[in-house]
């Protein structure tokens, strides 16, 4: 009879043992869920860490106001270069390589009267940072008779297209300019250059009523 006893009393013995080790492992986290282990917070710190890294990482190849934005002007016919840095231009804020050369890309279809004067021929990313950009525009002026091209612009809120010359006028058309996307209608205003009589009618189509 005392044989069986001590053994009730070895098994309660252990029973209560294996509950304490429960409360003090397992069921920690259960009546203590704000008490984290050091391994739990190591890995948290460890995580923030990483997602700070990501963020910062993103922030350097992003236009931002703090960037040093170099335009490097290329003329073809002696290969002389010109730069100058100028304040980050606000439509570039926030861009990445990729909507950076989208940009770039949209400006050499369609340059301004002012870079058509100059003889503009293209340009091209020279290279790209958040902390620095240099754009490269190259120049080549045009001979008289090789300027063959039109002019997009708004007179009484409508769409006209103006001769080389841009005084002269091509056509009125009968596109409500407040009627256009607002990127276009941009362009406009600052007078848009169509290259060739195809580019032009391809615009004329697209907005037409």
């Amino acid at each position: 009879m005392k044989f069986v006893k001590g053994i009730s009393l070895f098994i309660l013995a252990s029973g209560l043992f294996a509950v304490g080790c429960f409360l003090g492992f397992s069921g920690h986290e259960f009546f203590y869920p704000g008490i984290r282990t050091p391994q739990d917070k190591k890995s948290d710190v460890s995580s923030r860490s990483e997602e700070k890294a990501e963020a910062s990482a993103w922030d350097e190849n992003v236009i931002t106001a703090d960037t040093s934005f170099v335009v490097i002007e290329v003329n073809l016919e002696d290969q002389s270069e010109q730069a100058e840095e100028i304040p980050v231009p606000p439509y570039y804020m926030g861009m990445d390589r990729l909507d950076f050369e989208k940009q770039i890309q949209n400006f050499d279809k369609s340059p301004s009267l002012n870079e058509m004067q100059k003889g503009f021929q293209g340009s091209e990313i020279r290279s790209f940072s958040g902390s620095r950009v240099e754009l490269c525009k190259f120049y080549q002026e045009k001979p008289e008779e090789e300027e063959e091209f039109y002019y997009l612009a708004v007179r009484d809120n409508m769409v006209v297209v103006y001769r080389a010359d841009g005084e002269t006028i091509y056509m009125e058309t009968d596109i409500p300019a407040p009627e256009l996307p607002a990127e276009i209608l941009m362009d406009l205003l600052q007078i848009r250059t169509v290259n060739t009589q195809e580019d032009l009618y391809d615009f004329l189509e697209s907005y037409s009523s």
